[in-house]
């Protein structure tokens, strides 16, 4: 909601709210699927909103993108193929084109309008759209999954919150067609919401996650734009746990994590030592 030069995103069950001072609306429209907004603000710089929901700033962007690529990328022991469900701002392909191993990235984005006005307000995001291991798909994500088994080595949820078209990106269903669409020893990365606004019941998601996966994890990040500021996010595995990092690899990410403004290995290791409230309230 935009009120007196600031947007404030209200929580879904309306108790709570969060405001960014705004110097310019540079970008408006509505979609077919969705209210598309582009704000100048002075704390986070250029923030992409969503349905009145900030998804992406120029402050913190890389937070998200970097954990939710290199985390799987560094357990996975030959990850060639990659599928992004959302994600149309394009910073997660971004990261996983980092890695030269990785042979194929399908973006599967239901509203190619996000990608076009992601391009032109957040370039540095979309950096490697055009990367020729990228196959960039316009489709129902939920649909798409459906038509897949055995076929990719990573699979990330890049979704906004469980409502109206991407509630189904959150069910046991989805994440049943998720697992088969993985290889024999795929991992899943998702969004899993704050647990202490906890608006979405995040305990049945994490359950739905586990009525699918015989390994599920967690772990947090922060997320300055984000409801709450405290996010967690859900790693989803067939075979091996979010700590057993490749040591063939570490000598690559060595190389890399030099340049990357969050993820490091030690941090990877470290953030899935969670609270006993984390744990509490993911049922876990």
């Amino acid at each position: 909601m935009l009120k007196d030069g600031w947007f404030y995103e209200r929580s879904f069950n309306e108790t709570f709210s969060m405001g960014w001072k705004v110097k310019k609306v540079l970008h408006s429209e509505q979609s077919k699927f969705q209210k598309i907004d582009v704000v100048e603000t002075d704390a986070v710089g250029k923030l992409l909103l969503l349905d009145g929901k900030t998804m992406v700033s120029d402050l913190d962007e890389f937070v998200y993108h970097e954990v939710m690529a290199h985390i799987p990328f560094m357990v996975s022991r030959d990850c060639k193929k990659v599928l992004i469900i959302g994600g149309g701002d394009g910073g997660v392909v971004r990261e996983f084109a980092k890695h030269e191993s990785i042979q194929q990235i399908d973006l599967v984005e239901i509203d190619e309008r996000v990608i076009e006005v992601s391009r032109e307000f957040f370039p540095d995001c979309t950096s490697a759209l055009d990367d020729k291991r990228v196959n960039i798909l316009p489709q129902d994500g939920f649909a798409f999954i459906k038509s897949k088994n055995n076929e990719y080595d990573i699979i990330i949820i890049d979704s906004t919150d469980p409502e109206d078209f991407a509630s189904g990106l959150f069910t046991n269903e989805f994440y049943t067609d998720v697992y088969n669409a993985l290889t024999e020893e795929g991992i899943m990365m998702n969004q899993t919401e704050n647990p202490f606004l906890d608006q979405y019941d995040i305990k049945s998601i994490y359950k739905n996650m586990q009525k699918a996966f015989p390994i599920v994890q967690s772990f947090t990040a922060p997320m300055s734009i984000y409801p709450g500021v405290f996010w967690t996010f859900g790693f989803s595995s067939k075979k091996y746990r979010a700590t057993d990092l490749l040591s063939d690899k570490k000598n690559e990410m060595y190389k890399l994590e030099r340049s990357l403004k969050w993820y490091n290995m030690d941090w990877h290791k470290a953030a899935f030592a969670i609270s006993n409230f984390h744990k509490r309230k993911i049922g876990l």
